[in-house]
């Protein structure tokens, strides 16, 4: 015998998880990104590549991606089973839940606040230090801290700071803001 589920146990059931919710909040600041990358003009102009061409090209495809994760988790949502009863999720081999605020996990709240912090900063004090603070901060985030290998976390925002420099500034040519050229 069954016992009817109660609103919050119905809610829980039908609101989307962190799959959803995490895409959907990135497709929002990367349409943000995607406006100011349209402001600074047109893609093309007299067959060469401007300044603006990588930034749009890049919010787009980062579009299609989002759109497919989040079509991705409502698939999933539409086939998972609707009840679970209490002796399957016992024998479950699947560790207890960890902690999640409105179906988000605290490592993708972190990333949402860290990419939208990285956008925000990017045009106000350069592409060095908020390339540099966002890759260290976000190896900190997924590597469990700074405590163990925090050299090796340095020089891989290092690298990785100066490898996208290289690759915007000297392959593409396309000019980043600086803290100095502001």
């Amino acid at each position: 015998m069954t016992s009817k589920p109660s609103f919050k146990q119905s809610f829980r059931r039908s609101a989307l998880s962190g799959e959803f919710i995490v895409p959907a909040a990135l497709s929002i600041i990367t349409l943000i990104y995607l406006i100011s990358a349209i402001q600074l003009g047109p893609p093309m102009s007299a067959g060469n590549m401007t300044a603006s061409f990588f930034p749009i090209a890049t919010a787009i495809v980062m579009l299609i991606a989002l759109i497919c994760a989040m079509a991705h988790a409502l698939r999933d949502k539409a086939k998972a089973p609707t009840e679970k009863t209490v002796a399957d999720i016992e024998s479950s081999d699947e560790s207890a839940p960890s902690r999640q605020y409105a179906g988000l996990s605290p490592g993708a709240i972190g990333v949402i606040i860290l990419t939208a912090g990285y956008l925000l900063t990017f045009d106000m004090i350069g592409y060095f230090v908020s390339t540099f603070a966002y890759v260290l901060l976000l190896s900190g985030l997924f590597g469990g801290g700074f405590r163990d290998k925090w050299l090796t976390k340095l020089l891989a925002a290092i690298v990785i700071t100066i490898a996208g420099y290289l690759l915007f500034e000297v392959a593409f040519q396309v000019r980043l803001p600086t803290l100095w050229s502001q």
